[in-house]
């Protein structure tokens, strides 16, 4: 319909009343432009690109031509996504606050309706348990009120203009589908009579209708493929397979435990399962159900479970229990408190009866597995265990791919691969952090229209890793060792490190040959030596050189004063690598820590020694996880740690000779203004027994010497300063100990 341009009408409220009911009122001036529209002629109004509103046109004297009233009782949602059900997967209300005569379309006269398919959405669930005995009732109050209506199909009808519907509790009616019509169009307006055949549909309640709108936003998550389809599949069981089940007599799984660090993403992907298989879903945050007055907390939880055993009688509901460990946490030596007890039995005894309800699908996460009651983890309870580890460089690229989508990056695929390489360890929630930092900081120093190039970027995520460490490895033992080291820096040892790069380096860059001829990863590798040989440097430079976790330990950061710490201590160690694997750990001075069972008394270290080779044995999984030691005693070691399968390569680290000393010694004085005096190749002859770490003094003494000699002026450090050192500076090595290593390595 073609009309001259106006100025749109401001939209008034109108009074909520039955005679107000589906009434649009225009001002009559407009009576001779829109010469078409009858009074009382059924009009449709174009709120947005997705909602229509179904009104009856009236003129209006006294109405000022600048404004329009409207009644919103009938909403048209065929333009916006719909779920399984046939509901609006958003929310259908009047949006706009100007109407626009171009936005009014006149529909045809209206004809009588055959059959009408709807569904009826309650005020509250008790509401819908009410009449869920009595449909045929339901069905013939419906039909009388749904004849003060003009109906359309795929269309809301809200009933607050009706005190009748109040009293019913009935929120509003989803009208489906109004039967055939003779002109064919979906946008024909129909009127229910007394011939009318009216087919109620579903019934369900208001909160669960906004759950579906709510839902109707989609979560993005990467990496989580696998976690993601295991979910989905137990709850769509309930949909689809429970008449099969109850024929076959099993009972599918209804109560699951998701167990996974924390920030991997566990909460997020319940929701996202919940919102694509359209269920309810009814959340508990463990440390929130406790109160102060007994017996509170427990009515709680039977309240909550109450709610969603009701909600699960309109369809599958979910119920997610978070961080379940606070609500029945295991048994530990000091025992429990009165109050956990009775929570924990009130819990036990809910997930009981939960799994006797129809419908309803309890899902709990936590990140201490080891510290829940086992007695939850039975069948018939949390049977079902969903593990979600620490991403790996693929799911951590998938990650980075949706959280950087937004920016629309030109190379993007390239920086995300770079950069999930560059972060192991790293869960979803770190990198989410990572990338708010790194673009937060991009728009401090520029401007937001601005353009970054791929090494700009790299960068600036190269920047933001140093600050955010990842949250598995934060605290709890173990030094993280994160500064930039290359195998270069450390001179000499030029076979020590091919065999260390065949050893560790190549099964992780290259997993497919290795598993094409049957390689396994070693599971160890033990460095020993004489002090001072850069063992220790060795094992860091490998970790940074191939962009790994590198945890670092002791035997004082080991041992305790209690009993049993220590070999708890041994357990979260190896629990904290695998977390952040590909990971190497390293054990410093291992002698001191587990020693040799043949040379002492049974005690701890015989303890710990025990909890050491049951992790290497890899009882618990130790992919991607490399165990490095160092000692200079490796006489003191257990023959057990020494066979294969546990340090499978033993490799000496000899001291260095005149070669390597040289070799030391560039490496050393690179950063060090030297005179043209200084002959290194003299100074590497002359330091016979001299380790790597005597060699590192002698070239910090000379610098310092040269400091007090020549004052804060000096330019140059010359031949003479380090003379002067050698002087008083005296090897740590000896022939004897040389020797000895020799005939070690002999004999092994």
């Amino acid at each position: 319909m073609e009309v001259k341009k106006l100025k749109p009408l401001a939209v008034l409220p109108l009074e909520i009343d039955i005679s107000t009911v589906q009434k649009c009122y225009l001002p009559s001036v407009y009576s001779d432009i829109l010469k078409k529209c009858k009074v009382g002629c059924c009009i449709l109004l174009q709120i947005s690109s997705t909602i229509k509103c179904l009104c009856k046109l009236y003129w209006k004297s006294d109405l000022h031509s600048a404004f329009c009233h409207i009644d919103r009782s009938v909403m048209m949602f065929s333009g916006c996504g719909r779920t399984l059900m046939g509901l609006p997967r958003e929310a259908v209300g009047w949006t706009a606050s100007n109407l626009s005569v171009e936005q009014i379309q006149v529909l045809p006269c209206c004809i009588a309706i055959r059959d009408l398919h709807i569904s009826v959405v309650f005020e509250s669930v008790s509401n819908n348990k009410q009449w869920q005995k009595d449909i045929n009732t339901l069905q013939d109050i419906v039909k009388d009120v749904l004849k003060a209506y003009t109906l359309i199909k795929d269309s809301i009808v809200y009933t607050k203009n009706l005190n009748e519907c109040q009293k019913f509790g009935i929120h509003c009616i989803v009208i489906h589908d109004i039967g055939k019509l003779q002109s064919g169009s979906d946008t024909t307006a129909g009127r229910v009579t007394s011939g009318t055949k009216v087919s109620v549909v579903r019934q369900l309640s208001r909160t669960w209708l906004e759950q579906l709108k709510n839902g109707g936003t989609e979560i993005s998550l990467g990496g989580l493929d696998g976690p993601y389809q295991t979910l989905q599949d137990i709850i769509c069981q309930h949909k689809l397979y429970q008449q099969a089940a109850k024929r076959l007599g099993v009972r599918p799984c209804r109560q699951v435990l998701v167990v996974g660090p924390s920030g991997c993403g566990k909460t997020s992907l319940v929701r996202s399962v919940v919102a694509n298989c359209e269920a309810a879903l009814v959340v508990v945050q463990g440390p929130e159900v406790y109160r102060p007055q007994p017996g509170d907390t427990e009515g709680w939880l039977r309240i909550v479970f109450e709610e969603a055993a009701d909600f699960a009688q309109e369809g599958v509901c979910v119920l997610l229990l978070d961080e379940v460990d606070s609500l029945c946490p295991r048994k530990g030596v000091g025992g429990l408190t009165p109050h956990q007890v009775r929570v924990s039995a009130q819990l036990l005894m809910l997930l009981d009866r939960a799994d006797q309800v129809k419908g309803l699908v309890v899902i709990a996460t936590t990140n201490r597995p080891n510290a829940l009651d086992p007695a939850v983890r039975r069948p018939g309870r949390l049977e079902t265990e969903v593990h979600i580890g620490v991403p790996t460089e693929n799911q951590r690229e998938q990650i980075l791919q949706v959280l950087l989508s937004p920016l629309q990056i030109e190379e993007e695929a390239q920086l995300c691969s770079k950069v999930a390489r560059l972060t192991p360890g790293y869960v979803g929630a770190d990198l989410s952090l990572l990338c708010q930092d790194v673009v937060l900081g991009r728009y401090r120093r520029k401007a937001e229209n601005s353009t970054c190039s791929l090494e700009e970027w790299l960068a600036a995520f190269q920047a933001s890793m140093a600050r955010i460490r990842p949250s598995t490895l934060r605290g709890g033992l173990g030094v993280v060792i994160s500064q930039p080291a290359s195998l270069s820096d450390i001179g000499g040892m030029d076979s020590i490190k091919q065999s260390l790069r065949a050893a560790v380096e190549w099964p992780l860059l290259y997993p497919e040959t290795f598993a094409k001829f049957g390689l396994p990863q070693p599971k160890g590798v033990l460095l020993y030596g004489p002090p001072g040989c850069a063992k220790t440097s060795l094992a860091c430079a490998l970790a940074s050189a191939l962009n790994v976790t590198f945890l670092s330990v002791s035997a004082a950061d080991i041992y305790s004063p209690y009993v049993g710490d220590a070999e708890k201590s041994i357990g979260e160690l190896f629990h904290r690598a695998r977390l952040g694997a590909p990971a190497i750990l390293f054990i410093d001075e291992i002698d001191a820590l587990v020693g040799s069972r043949g040379h002492r008394e049974r005690g701890v270290q015989e303890r710990v020694l025990s909890s050491l080779l049951t992790e290497m044995d890899g009882i618990g999984i130790n992919v991607g996880v490399v165990v490095m030691a160092a000692t200079n005693r490796p006489d003191m070691l257990d023959d057990a740690l020494l066979r294969p399968g546990r340090f499978d390569k033993v490799l000496y680290v000899p001291p260095p000779d005149a070669a390597a000393r040289l070799d030391i010694l560039h490496v050393l004085t690179a950063h060090i203004p030297l005179g043209e005096c200084v002959d290194l190749q003299l100074l590497a002859l002359a330091t016979e027994f001299f380790s790597g770490a005597d060699l590192g003094s002698l070239c910090r003494e000379a610098a310092f010497c040269a400091l007090t000699e020549e004052g804060f002026s000096v330019k140059q450090v010359k031949h003479r300063h380090f003379m002067q050192v050698l002087c008083h500076l005296h090897p740590s090595l000896s022939q004897q100990q040389i020797d000895w290593y020799r005939s070690y390595k002999k004999s092994g």
